[in-house]
């Protein structure tokens, strides 16, 4: 009621306004000409209230429910709202995508001005707005209303919310319209007053279940903002009713299966709606729901294969649907007949005769239940007592008992147990058999005779055999009273256990019993052996006297061994050699075995500094020894390794360490360069550092070549050695020829000249890339190469390369052009025929040309040469490459006169040549031209084509296609505009398409009407793996990456650590060290560690006391020992070397390398004292080979990316041996470093024959000659190799050597 009273008034005070408008307007006052009115639109579309005014002197606005917008014809602030008006009096007011927030009482208002008072008009704004999708409460649209049959009234709400104004509501059945039992309201929405929600409720009372059954009902809703059809949803109903009863077939009550017969249960309901839902149950357990419907009916059909456990179980068939409250069931019990699987006696199987046994047979499930028999000897037995149960599986469980007394003669007696079904006539049996209890015979041993020497190490077998006893006796073995494991074995009534042993020298009168016994033996029957086991000494130890060794003084080494049995003999080694030594006697030691002591005399000199003495203590009996060696320091002056460089070639630029370090003792060496006889100040060379005799030179210079000496002095002498520096570098082109222009027919020379060191054959050749060379003349002599080409034409204009490239460093390249003259050519082709402007605008003309040399361009019009000197026209000339030119002529300020053919004029010396382009207005432009087809796959085709002429404007291209024999073109634009090559895709397989191009621009579109056909491949290609595939590919968490960077970080930050710590602690333990006779153990002498593939030089041992004293702690071994040390038990028996002579300074700076061989057992040349071959087990890298190749073929094996290490990397590793020398642990080996020049003349070398796996990479021999040697060395008379004048002419010609010495 509020609203339209608001309404009447609005139109109230609209009247009075207009009638004072209309008397104020007749005498000219401002006033209304067109008044606003009141309107309704959509929400969304736009509105418009109208107000015009005449003679208006006052500002004008718009007010909305009394809020002025203002004076703006914009409306700051309201970006949908506008004044507009088509003249100065109107003043519309404009609403763009109107919403329900506008709707209200808008005014026009026009202010007050001079004699004029204000006046006003005010309308009404209605905003419409269609309802929600109409929904029936409770359901979604198209769901199904379902009710039960017993159910007699059905109310549907159907509500259409916030519409404006309210929505109309509608009902259909079945698509006709419901007019009674419909009740309709409407109310406020609560999401805002202006909105309105309708209701209506229709009440449906089901007559029949036929009637209402799947009837449809429908609600609709409309208002006046609905555009197009009214809003509808829409229920179906459906009338429930109860399934009908199951009916099962296949089975009835009373009958009586077998196990694994196959039994078919059907059960059957009929009628209900929904059709019920038929599930077999077993003993209540549902077995199964797969029912099917059919029409008026639902069918579950389970088939099963009877078994025992069937036997009384309840079968039961459910129906059920949403109606039922509980299922209607239809059930029967199952008789089943089966017979047992098996019967199972119990009782005692061994016993003593006269013993009562008892025996129980206990049958398994059977219906009806089975009867028990029993047999023995073939009778059948009374039974004691038979008793029939329930079975928890169904049936009944028969057991029966017999009881048997047991003779002499009842021994292995079967007793036979067997049941019965008799209804099915199937019978099960099982047997036992009873054994009578009696002692086995005493065991005997086989295998071994006492007093028989055994050799430790070896296998020893030995036998026990017991026959007779039931059971067959137990065997066990016995050392002293330790339990031993054997290998037992029974045949018959003989059982046999056999003793494996591999035997120690603690086995030497150790006693082995083996016991036999049974359940029948009151006590085991025994008997036993004892051993006599022969063994070799398990070590030997060396002791050296005086400590402090000088050369020509006389020493003392004293070698005693570990017990052996029997005593073993004791013989002297030094590379390979046997020397003679005195005989000290024998004493008692362990295990019932004796210990020798030999004494060896010599007189050292400096080149035993570093050898390896070794004593060797051999059991003859067995032919086992044990070995131990010692590193002798002797002091001398330096001494340059045979291997030091003297010619060195370096390639300029690069750097380089020359390794001239030196033997000496003591090892405090200083270093002095000269060149050229003047010695050299380091400091001021920057590029040149000498550190502890290692020559590091960096980034060298070709000043830097010549002769060069190295003197060493240390506190014994002076040493000098001269070498020579040879500075290699990659060429440079010093001079080339640049051009050469010569006439057609002609011949050209060019000249390259290179220079470099070395200077190599064809260092400096000429090319040019796609040019037949046949028709030139290339030739090279000492660093300069010729180019001379024969008979040219304009082909041969182009760039010829000069290349040079002495393999030193890149290969350096220039070029020299060659260009041939010839007359003019003008590039006729069609598109530069022809030029476009508009008039005002500039023309542009274009003149494309070739020739050589210099090619000019004029221009005529009618004949006459156009003055280029006034502002109308400008030429431009472009040289685009050696001989191709691009001329414009620009015409400004085109007009009509201007139109017309122009010619173009190219000269040079040998000739002209023109051309007619036609200047005209722009216009379409021409058509393509020269369709070519390109290539095609299975979908798609590619073809180019030429452009014509492009009337002035840009201009774009289309492809026109279709299948052959097929109507109607597809037109595709080709992308970019401008491209004249294209692929169709998208195209069918092994189809044929007919093809043409069209040209376009602003003012039309050209065709070529000459199509083209191809036609696509008829074999698709195979599956790519997708990118989503790859992308869906498991990746690794980022988080793991973190963690595995930021351990890689702390491990490779702690080996550094450590390394540095140990690099140190070596260092100060070497300052401090002052014993001058190392000692180590086997592998000292006899083998070279070898840890990660690379065999390296031990280091020397500050220690010379015997293994016997315990004077080294973990800390000692810790720093002496290379990485992965350890030996084993047998080391000494595997490692041992036949080369005792490789010497090298005591301290090395920087080790050599050697690669890892696995030592190999070699029959020594000599013979021992049975004049038998003895095997000598050695390491080949200490052989001495033939010394030829550098300190890197010492080291270093040819084709591998092997690098020496450092000093750190062999021996700053943690230790991996025990701490104490009483285990007999060796010491660490020696160190080594390459022969000195001194040593060129070797000791004669045992004869030994090497297949190719045998050969390390060649370590540098001792230094020392034979006169050298101590006269108490015994030669070798079965020697056949080189002599010391023919290892002295060695020359060593590898210019490089690896590492450095410290």
């Amino acid at each position: 009621m509020k609203q339209w009273l608001e309404v009447y008034f609005t139109i109230f005070i609209g009247t009075i306004a207009i009638a004072i408008n209309i008397g104020v307007g007749v005498n000219g006052q401002q006033q209304f000409s067109v008044f606003p009115s009141n309107i309704s639109v959509i929400q969304g579309q736009t509105a418009e209230l109208k107000c015009a005014v005449t003679n208006r002197r006052g500002s004008i606005q718009w007010t909305k429910d009394g809020f002025a917008l203002g004076y703006d014809r914009d409306i700051p602030g309201f970006r949908r709202y506008s004044v507009i008006g088509n003249t100065e009096r109107e003043f519309n007011l404009m609403i763009i995508n109107t919403m329900v927030s506008d709707d209200g009482e808008f005014q026009c208002q026009v202010g007050p001005a001079a004699n004029n008072p204000p006046i006003s008009a005010g309308a009404y704004l209605t905003i419409l707005v269609p309802p929600e999708m109409p929904e029936i409460i409770g359901y979604t649209n198209g769901s199904v209303v379902e009710l039960p049959n017993t159910q007699d009234l059905l109310r549907l709400i159907c509500v259409a919310r916030n519409g404006r104004p309210a929505a109309s509501i509608k009902w259909f059945r079945n698509g006709e319209p419901v007019l009674q039992n419909i009740n309709y309201l409407t109310e406020d929405s609560d999401q805002d007053s202006k909105y309105r929600t309708a209701k209506s409720t229709i009440t449906i009372r089901p007559r029949q279940f036929s009637d209402e059954n799947n009837a449809f009902y429908t609600c609709e809703a409309t208002n006046s903002a609905i555009v197009g059809g009214p809003l509808k949803t829409v229920v179906q109903i459906s009338i429930l009713k109860p399934p009908g009863s199951p009916e099962i077939t296949g089975y009835t009550n009373g009958q009586v299966v077998k196990t694994n017969d196959t039994l078919q249960l059907r059960c059957t309901s009929r009628g209900g709606n929904p059709l019920g839902q038929v599930v077999w149950y077993r003993n209540d357990q549902q077995i199964d729901f797969s029912y099917v419907s059919d029409g008026n009916k639902a069918v579950n059909e389970y088939t099963f294969t009877v078994q025992s456990s069937d036997n009384n179980a309840v079968y039961r068939c459910d129906v059920s649907n949403v109606v039922t409250s509980r299922p209607i069931t239809a059930e029967f019990r199952l008789t089943v007949h089966f017979p047992p699987k098996e019967v199972t006696i119990t009782g005692d199987k061994l016993a003593k005769a006269g013993e009562t046994v008892t025996l129980t047979c206990v049958s398994s499930n059977s219906n009806p239940a089975a009867v028990i028999t029993w047999f023995a000897k073939g009778q059948s037995l009374p039974v004691a007592s038979s008793n029939v149960e329930d079975s928890p599986e169904g049936g009944f469980i028969t057991r029966s008992t017999v009881t048997v007394s047991l003779t002499n003669q009842d021994h292995n007696v079967i007793y036979t147990c067997q049941a019965t079904n008799n209804a099915l006539g199937q019978t099960v049996a099982t047997t036992i058999t009873l054994s009578v209890l009696y002692p086995p015979d005493p065991p005997i041993i086989t295998g071994y005779s006492a007093g028989t020497p055994v050799i430790a190490g070896q296998v020893q077998r030995m036998r026990c055999v017991s026959s007779g006893g039931n059971p067959v006796a137990t065997l066990k073995w016995y050392k002293e009273s330790n339990l031993l494991e054997a290998e037992n074995k029974v045949t018959g009534n003989i059982v046999s256990s056999q003793l494996s042993i591999i035997t120690k020298k603690n086995d030497n009168g150790a006693t082995y019993k083996c016991t036999a016994s049974n359940e029948a033996t009151s006590s085991p029957l025994d008997v036993s052996v004892t051993l006599t086991v022969y063994f070799p000494p398990s070590t030997v130890t060396i002791v050296a006297q005086p400590s402090v060794i000088r050369a020509g003084s006389t020493m003392n080494l004293t070698c005693t061994t570990a017990s052996s049995n029997p005593h073993a003999d004791i013989v002297w080694i030094k590379s390979g050699r046997r020397i003679a030594g005195r005989n000290q006697g024998l004493r008692d030691d362990e295990f019932g075995g004796k210990s020798a002591v030999n004494v060896l005399e010599l007189v050292p000199t400096w080149l035993d500094h570093g050898a390896l003495y070794g004593c060797r203590a051999t059991n003859t009996l067995i032919s086992q020894s044990v070995n131990d060696g010692i590193t002798l320091n002797v002091l001398f002056k330096p001494v340059f390794s045979s291997l030091s460089l003297e010619q060195v070639d370096i390639i300029e630029d690069q750097s380089k360490s020359l390794n001239y370090t030196v033997h000496a003792n003591p090892t405090e060496v200083t270093y002095t360069l000269y060149r050229e006889g003047i010695k050299l100040n380091i400091a001021s060379v920057s590029r040149f550092n000498l550190a502890l005799g290692v020559l590091n030179i960096t980034a060298i210079k070709k000043a830097d070549k010549g002769n060069y000496s190295m003197e060493a002095r240390n506190s014994e002498g002076t040493t000098t050695l001269n070498f020579t520096i040879n500075v290699r570098y990659p060429p440079s082109i010093t001079r080339i020829t640049d051009t050469v222009m010569e006439d057609e027919g002609g011949t050209a020379f060019f000249e390259c000249i290179a220079d470099a060191n070395p200077l190599v054959p064809n260092m400096v050749r000429w090319t040019r890339e796609n040019y037949d060379m046949s028709k030139t003349k290339v030739t090279y002599e000492n660093g300069k190469g010729y180019l001379t080409v024969y008979d040219l034409d304009k082909a041969d204009t182009g760039e010829f390369i000069c290349t040079a490239d002495n393999r030193i460093g890149s290969e350096v390249t220039k070029t020299a052009q060659l260009t041939v003259k010839y007359a003019p050519e003008i590039d006729k082709s069609r598109e530069l025929s022809k030029a476009a402007s508009n008039k005002g605008l500039t023309g542009q003309l274009v003149c494309k040309a070739e020739g050589a040399p210099k090619v000019t361009f004029q221009w005529k019009k009618n004949g006459v040469v156009l003055d280029t000197s006034n502002n109308k026209y400008s030429i431009t000339t472009t040289k685009t490459n050696t001989v191709q030119y691009k001329n414009i002529l620009q015409i400004k300020d085109v007009r009509k006169a201007d139109y017309g053919p122009y010619q173009c004029i190219a000269i040079n010396e040998k000739g002209t040549d023109n051309f007619e382009i036609k200047l005209d207005g722009t216009s379409s432009p021409d058509a393509p031209y020269d369709i070519e087809f390109v290539n095609a796959t299975h979908n798609s085709i590619t073809l180019k084509w030429k452009a014509g002429f492009d009337g002035g404007l840009p201009t774009s291209f289309r492809v026109k296609y279709r299948q052959v024999d097929s109507r109607g073109f597809i037109y595709v634009d080709v992308q970019p505009p401008a491209a004249t090559t294209f692929t169709l895709t998208g195209l069918e397989l092994g189809h044929q398409y007919q093809l043409t191009v069209s040209a376009f621009n602003s003012l039309g579109e050209t065709y070529q009407y000459s199509s083209i056909t191809a036609k696509t491949s008829s074999v698709a290609p195979p599956e790519d793996i997708s990118t989503s595939t790859l992308q869906n590919a498991e990746e690794v968490p980022i988080i793991i990456i973190l963690v595995v960077c930021i351990v890689g970080v702390f491990l490779l930050t702690l080996n550094v650590g450590l390394i540095l710590f140990f690099v140190r602690r070596r260092r100060k333990r070497l300052e401090d060290g002052s014993d001058t006779t190392s000692h180590t153990n086997t592998l000292e002498l006899y083998g070279m560690n070898k840890i990660d593939n690379v065999t390296y030089p031990p280091s020397a041992s500050d220690d010379v006391r015997s293994c016997g004293t315990c004077d080294k702690n973990i800390d000692d071994f810790y720093d002496d020992y290379p990485p992965n040390y350890d030996m084993g038990p047998d080391y000494k028996n595997d490692y041992i070397s036949t080369n005792l002579d490789n010497r090298g300074s005591a301290y090395m700076s920087r080790p050599q390398d050697y690669m890892r061989v696995s030592p190999r057992p070699h029959t020594m040349e000599d013979d021992d004292d049975d004049g038998h071959p003895q095997q000598w087990t050695e390491d080949p890298y200490q052989v001495a080979l033939p010394r030829k190749g550098s300190m890197q073929d010492a080291y270093y094996r040819p084709g591998t990316d092997t690098r020496p290490k450092s000093v750190t990397d062999m021996f700053d590793r943690p230790a991996s041996r025990p701490s104490s020398r009483c285990e007999r642990t060796p010491p660490p080996p020696p160190v080594r470093t390459s022969s000195t020049r001194l040593g060129d003349n070797l000791p004669p070398l045992p004869a030994r024959n090497y297949g190719p796996q045998d050969l390390p990479p060649r370590y540098a021999p001792p230094p020392g000659t034979v006169d050298a040697l101590s006269p108490n060395i015994v030669s070798n008379p079965h020697y056949n190799g080189p002599d010391a004048q023919q290892a002295a002419q060695r020359v060593h010609t590898e210019p490089r050597m690896r590492g450095h010495l410290v």
